[in-house]
């Protein structure tokens, strides 16, 4: 989904994009990259591991290979001398943060030295686990800094509150936001509702998000089974649409306002909730300008 060619293969950009990727990650990055020789070293890399008693830091040598436009695997001999790379720099562990994917040999290879106890760890970022951080885990200034054309095509998700807000399948667990970028029209949202005696007043009790199967089919009959209950769907995808997002969000509202729709307590904090999820999908990250301004808002009194 994201085209790594948009970062040129001279190799110097796709380093700054590791070194940022990396500090969004939670690395402290120790030293940063630079121009010339490198003597097989890009930069260092430390995290704090804890343990049941202690904590302390490990330090990654972090080699980056960007090799989207040939699209060849990187192999053994693109990483030579990997033990003694890591005593130069006094690092415990090897980090390759590529473009594309390792090779078998190279796997093999990082196995058998670390199960020999010549190196303490090794860790590969690839093509594929940097594309689903960069999509799934709200990494969306990085994209819009680094992959602009992908960033307008994809969507990914948005941290508009901070941190990301799952929204787990309530019969299953799986994280639907998540499998919105595998498959579409495979969720719905299921509302547990009655009708007063004229059926002008809807009343929602209960306010769920499932898979479409055999969770949608769970939900729906244990809604069935409170006497009086029916259930109510939309489907999830058409609500990752922007217009139709806001045409539901309104309808709701406008419902509500009428008093043709009443919300119980439980519902309304699970619409909520709901609504939270959904707009990291639908709608955008502030920019950092914005941001100083909610704040700046928020600190005005209300009866100004």
């Amino acid at each position: 989904m994201i085209d790594f060619k948009e970062i040129p293969d001279d190799g110097e950009v796709w380093e700054l994009f590791a070194r940022d990727f990396l500090a969004e990650t939670g690395f402290q990055i120790e030293t940063s990259p630079d121009r010339g020789a490198d003597a097989g070293k890009d930069f260092l890399v430390t995290e704090r591991l804890v343990g049941k008693i202690n904590s302390y830091p490990f330090r990654w040598l972090v080699s980056c290979k960007h090799f989207a436009t040939s699209k060849k695997s990187v192999s053994e001999h693109d990483e030579p001398n990997i033990r003694e790379r890591l005593e130069s720099f006094r690092a415990d562990g090897f980090l390759g943060f590529y473009s594309t994917l390792p090779s078998a040999g190279f796997n093999t290879r990082l196995l058998a030295l670390r199960n020999e106890a010549k190196i303490r760890d090794y860790r590969i970022f690839d093509s594929r686990e940097i594309e689903n951080r960069l999509i799934s885990i709200g990494y969306s200034k990085l994209m819009m800094r680094y992959f602009p054309a992908s960033y307008k095509r994809i969507r990914p998700l948005h941290k508009l509150l901070g941190k990301y807000e799952p929204l787990p399948c309530d019969a299953c667990g799986k994280d639907i936001l998540l499998e919105l970028y595998k498959n579409e029209y495979r969720a719905n949202i299921v509302l547990g509702v009655s009708y007063s005696e004229d059926y002008s007043v809807m009343t929602v009790h209960d306010f769920f998000w499932v898979c479409k199967g055999d969770c949608d089919r769970t939900i729906s009959k244990r809604i069935r089974e409170t006497p009086g209950h029916r259930d109510k769907w939309e489907d999830i995808s058409d609500l990752d649409i922007p217009v139709q997002f806001l045409s539901w969000l309104f309808a709701h509202l406008n419902t509500i306002r009428s008093g043709k729709t009443v919300y119980g307590d439980n519902a309304f904090e699970r619409a909520k909730r709901f609504v939270c999820s959904m707009s990291q999908r639908v709608f955008r990250e502030m920019t950092e300008l914005e941001q100083a301004r909610v704040e700046a808002l928020a600190r005005i009194p209300e009866w100004l």
